[in-house]
């Protein structure tokens, strides 16, 4: 069997939030999309990233009445995020994503600039 590469899986897109996004802009977003993560963003640079996990944390804020509307998303996210580069092969990647225990995984360029993101959905696809 061939060798698989990051490159090869990654689901590219078009859309992500910077650390001033508030969270309901962020559920819009996730929730027009359909889709489990957001990476967030600085400059173009993956920062940090928001999951279902956040999520669970941010809606339990929510029913012990801390008031989360005005907040921005960098008091949610994930930070800082572990990100692989697209030359990878995605062997490398999901030893990565077993050893931290995480699911979802900005790619960037070689300038750090984020680029795509690999989920476990696209891990399955690319190792079967």
């Amino acid at each position: 069997m061939d060798e698989v590469y990051v490159s090869e899986v990654i689901f590219f897109f078009n859309e992500a939030a910077t650390t001033e996004t508030a969270i309901k802009d962020v559920i819009n977003i996730l929730s027009r999309n359909r889709r489990s993560s957001l990476v967030i963003i600085e400059h173009n640079e993956p920062v940090g990233i928001v999951t279902e996990r956040d999520l669970v944390a941010i809606m339990e804020d929510m029913l012990n009445d801390v008031v989360c509307d005005h907040l921005c998303i960098d008091k949610f996210m994930t930070s800082p995020t572990i990100t692989i580069e697209s030359h990878m092969t995605l062997k490398e990647a999901v030893k990565i994503s077993i050893n931290k225990n995480i699911r979802h995984l900005p790619v960037v360029d070689k300038d750090n600039k984020l680029i795509g993101l690999l989920t476990q959905p696209n891990m399955l696809i690319g190792l079967s």
